[in-house]
């Protein structure tokens, strides 16, 4: 009897891409942040407060994905 081979499950694949996005987006608007913290000059610290912003948004986004449809 020839071994069978088990495709992976897309859903689960999909499920775990948008985790990784989520990690990466929060990940991005941790470290401009950081530099925020850090910066001396005002429209350096508005641009990556402007960063952080995004990345957030960019992780509720997929965040929102991962929810059933109701």
């Amino acid at each position: 009897m020839a071994p069978m081979h088990r495709m992976p499950r897309p859903s689960g694949l999909w499920a775990q891409a948008t985790v990784a996005e989520i990690i990466e987006a929060l990940d991005g608007a941790r470290c401009s942040a950081e530099l925020a913290g850090m910066a001396t000059e005002e429209f350096v610290v508005r641009e990556l407060l402007l960063t952080v912003i995004q990345q957030v948004d960019r992780a509720v986004t997929a965040a929102r994905r991962l929810l059933p449809p109701s």
